[in-house]
């Protein structure tokens, strides 16, 4: 336990387990766009003291480290600026660190923001999902200089089991952009070949058990196997937020001069199901959009 500071903004599905372990380790102010959920989430709270603020302004008072974990880019934006935002309330030489995935060009601009207004920025994307969040086990991809990363990491610390330095500001956008690029690469080819396999007449759980088993077994197969067993579609990651992933990859390569043209067709691809209504379901429910393509 510390008494250095801490503000937590975004509540979400990702935002919540990670506020709660930082609310058992430091004085920690919340602020999330529905209130409900920031008072729902300090009844349950145990920790020094768990204050709810009601614009992002308050919420940063004092605060020697800003944790920022929403949406996208545009949401970004919206908690930073205006005169409730972020930056009016921020303190001089307060670290913001921003977990969200926002791609590399919408962290250097609220970096460049961030530091006009005399603090620093620190993008610290995470790898994984609720489960590793509540339990403290995921990987930070971390952008930044060597000061500004070494005063936020006691907070990224209690938050992840581990922390991989990207290189400058941006960097840790990038690196995330790219691993979630070869995420996208996994959840298509299993529910691609999932559909296929079944169609072709073999047991769900046969496919299944070789997909978890085999030669290119991975933690994310791992992970989603009893889901998919249950053909339980709740979100942990929605397909949603695959496509806005999918749209920072196409970013990315546009702002470095490299087309991937299998990546843009997952892209697609993922759209599509996006369009079909299975959005707000999580990101292994593109099986039911591939299944429905042969009876189209």
């Amino acid at each position: 336990m510390t008494s250095t500071p801490v503000s937590f903004l975004g509540l979400g599905n990702m935002g919540s387990p990670m506020a709660r372990r930082l609310a058992a380790r430091f004085p920690l102010a919340l602020w999330n766009r529905t209130r409900a959920r920031a008072e729902a989430l300090a009844r349950a709270c145990e920790g020094p003291a768990v204050t709810i603020a009601a614009t992002p302004r308050e919420c940063v008072r004092r605060a020697a480290v800003v944790v920022t974990c929403v949406a996208d880019g545009r949401a970004l934006e919206d908690v930073l600026a205006g005169p409730d935002g972020v930056l009016a309330g921020i303190e001089p030489d307060a670290v913001v660190v921003d977990m969200s995935t926002v791609g590399r060009a919408a962290a250097r601009e609220a970096a460049r923001a961030v530091e006009a207004r005399g603090g620093r920025f620190v993008d610290a994307p995470v790898s994984g999902s609720v489960g590793p969040a509540e339990r403290g086990e995921l990987l930070a991809l971390v952008g930044g200089t060597d000061d500004d990363v070494a005063r936020a990491r006691p907070v990224l610390e209690a938050l992840c089991g581990r922390i991989l330095r990207a290189g400058g500001v941006g960097q840790g956008q990038a690196l995330k952009v790219v691993l979630n690029g070869v995420g996208a690469h996994h959840f298509v080819a299993f529910a691609s070949m999932l559909a296929l396999g079944e169609r072709a007449g073999l047991a769900r759980e046969t496919l299944v058990e070789a997909f978890t088993t085999g030669a290119f077994a991975s933690p994310s197969y791992l992970g989603k196997r009893a889901k998919v067993l249950a053909r339980d579609y709740a979100p942990e990651f929605s397909l949603a937020l695959a496509l806005k992933d999918g749209a920072l990859n196409v970013a990315l390569q546009e702002e470095v001069g490299l087309t991937l043209p299998v990546q843009r067709e997952i892209a697609r691809e993922v759209a599509h199901a996006v369009g079909d209504g299975l959005g707000d379901e999580d990101l292994f429910a593109i099986e039911k959009y591939f299944g429905r393509r042969g009876d189209r």
